[in-house]
């Protein structure tokens, strides 16, 4: 499997399960061959809530460096940042930022 894939299929899994408990849930991904953008070149996923919106980034297997997401939450404290890795056979091991 291609990391491209196995990236996806971590997203489904992480919005299949924001889903299941009431949250609304978008990724916000776009690729192609030459192009490959997140909101704001952090978040992989909004998901809201009717008082509250998450922006969550999605890694498989590796966490990655928190600072530049921390630095995003502090001067945004409105959204609640999150940081999910799903390791393999596993489960989601999930950090959140504020």
């Amino acid at each position: 499997m291609n990391t491209r894939s196995k990236g996806q299929r971590s997203v489904r899994k992480c919005i299949q399960r924001l889903s299941s408990v009431g949250w609304w849930c978008e990724p916000v991904e776009r690729a192609g061959k030459f192009q490959k953008k997140d909101l704001f070149d952090l978040w992989d996923i909004i998901a809201i809530k009717p008082t509250r919106t998450k922006l969550i980034q999605v890694k498989t297997n590796r966490k990655p460096k928190l600072n530049i997401y921390k630095n995003f939450q502090k001067t945004f404290p409105q959204f609640d940042c999150e940081v999910w890795v799903w390791h393999d056979r596993k489960s989601f091991k999930i950090d959140r930022l504020w």
